[in-house]
């Protein structure tokens, strides 16, 4: 076991201990989409509710979240957890909004932010959100890191703590790649963003490939049928919200989670099979950790996995800075 990584899940702990009562609570915005580095955050937020005995009274994808719906299951006392990741500014303004309207319809409740990474493209827009959460009373934002800590401090609320990502809860779950084994020739996979926080990076580095079959992202992982599987969960959430099918709802939870286990797992023996993974995604390198996996972690567009890596990761023995 890796001391550095046993410490990093150790420190979520301090999430717990802000929970007010732990058969009192509720968690919106899990992901109903197939970003797998969302996927490991689910994962490892549910292994964190398992690992702690937090009994969550309702779980809402941000597409079948409901205003109204939550003020049924909110009492005095519950907790209310929003999901973590790097979603946190305006490059995800639908998922910002309803952060906004909890935080607003909710002011008497405590609300826990899990670790995000934040991002305003706008300062403006950035101010404008950080009024609506600072009138918030009781309101406990977790940062993954320094940029983020500062900003959400000065703006947002002054409960703001440090903490890794909620995917190392997940650490001595996964297995452990055996480095005895390497390849003759060492197998190594570029897994390389191609959404909108790819930067010049990504480009460089394939550049400089002659065999361009080892450059992949989430998305060449997962399949035609992933795709439409999650498309229509996302619909019927939608459809089930409309109508208020509150049971509905409740089986796409269980549906879904189930489903984001085995997309972990095809991924992980994709990960796995290599010997060395270079990679400017934030949960290739965390995934990589994880597993026991080799790897070099480049920046996304706004120096998300560079912060990150100062932050948590640097004293991985097995893994360090690309440059």
């Amino acid at each position: 076991m890796n001391d550095v990584l046993i410490s990093l899940k150790q420190k979520l702990q301090q999430i717990e201990s802000l929970i007010i009562d732990k058969n009192d609570v509720v968690y919106f915005d899990y992901p109903l989409h197939l970003n797998v580095g969302d996927l490991l955050i689910y994962a490892g937020t549910e292994q964190f509710f398992k690992d702690y005995q937090i009994n969550i009274r309702l779980r809402r994808a941000w597409q079948a979240f409901n205003i109204n719906e939550a003020k049924k299951y909110i009492k005095p006392n519950t907790t209310i957890l929003c999901h973590g990741g790097g979603n946190f500014g305006n490059l995800y303004p639908a998922i910002q909004k309803m952060r906004e309207d909890i935080v607003q319809t909710f002011p008497n409740n405590r609300v826990i932010l899990l670790p995000q990474t934040a991002h305003f493209s706008d300062e403006q827009a950035m101010l404008k959100s950080a009024k609506l959460f600072s009138m918030h009373p009781d309101l406990h934002l977790f940062s993954r890191d320094i940029k983020t800590f500062e900003l959400m401090h000065a703006h947002f609320s002054k409960n703001t703590y440090l903490s890794p990502d909620m995917a190392h809860q997940l650490y001595g779950i996964l297995p452990q790649k055996d480095l005895s084994e390497q390849s003759a020739v060492k197998k190594v996979l570029y897994f390389l963003r191609k959404d909108i926080e790819k930067s010049h990076i990504e480009s460089e580095i394939q550049s400089g490939l002659s065999n361009q079959d080892s450059v992949k992202d989430w998305g060449d992982i997962l399949l035609a049928k992933d795709m439409k599987f999650e498309l229509w969960l996302s619909r019927l959430s939608k459809v089930a919200n409309i109508l208020n099918l509150a049971f509905v709802k409740n089986k796409i939870n269980d549906i879904w989670y189930e489903y984001s286990l085995n997309v972990i797992k095809r991924c992980q023996d994709v990960f796995m099979s290599y010997d060395e993974i270079i990679t400017s995604r934030l949960h290739g390198h965390i995934f990589s950790c994880l597993l026991g996996l080799p790897n070099q972690v480049c920046d996304n567009s706004y120096g998300k996995n560079s912060g990150y890596y100062q932050q948590w990761t640097k004293e991985i023995d097995y893994t360090k800075l690309y440059k």
